[in-house]
């Protein structure tokens, strides 16, 4: 699946995803490329658009140099769906602050938010410039995780049959 998107900091990107062959690639003029790859050994999972949330099954390139990435296993609580990746000495975490959005940060520095939809469209809403970088790895991390997550509460009614 590939999506065309128009990024207000950053212009024109592509995100291409291969949910079988576990891979999704952000590019565009204006930023470097990101590649977050899936092990053939994860078990996919259809609700997680890289397919696992497991860090050991998921490696990340900025142009070509390994990103650490730390997705959490996303349990109960909004924070326990965040995903964090280290690039140049900063820590940059999507975490979800709503039940479609997501904020992205570096470090306690808010960026922006993201959300993301059933159709594999990813939308930023900027607070402050990103760096080319910065953009792309916020990209990829909401388009590999999603953006988001239920109420605790919520999901625990529902659950239940409430």
């Amino acid at each position: 699946m590939e999506i065309q998107i128009t990024d207000t900091a950053v212009g024109e990107l592509t995100l291409t995803l291969d949910r079988d062959g576990g891979s999704m690639r952000v590019e565009g003029d204006a930023i470097p490329t990101v590649v977050v790859r899936r092990s053939a050994e994860a078990v996919a999972r259809p609700h997680i658009p890289i397919g696992t949330r497991g860090p050991e099954h998921l490696t990340m390139t900025l142009d070509g140099t390994e990103v650490p990435l730390r997705p959490a296993p996303g349990r109960v609580t909004r924070h326990s769906y965040r995903a964090e990746a280290d690039h140049a000495g900063s820590t940059y975490t999507l975490i979800p602050t709503s039940d479609v959005s997501s904020g992205f940060f570096r470090g306690e520095y808010g960026l922006g938010e993201f959300t993301t939809f059933a159709d594999g469209e990813v939308r930023a809403g900027w607070v402050a410039s990103p760096s080319p970088e910065e953009a792309a790895i916020g990209y990829a991390l909401a388009a590999c995780f999603g953006s988001g997550a239920e109420h605790p509460l919520l999901a625990l009614l529902d659950n239940i049959g409430f």
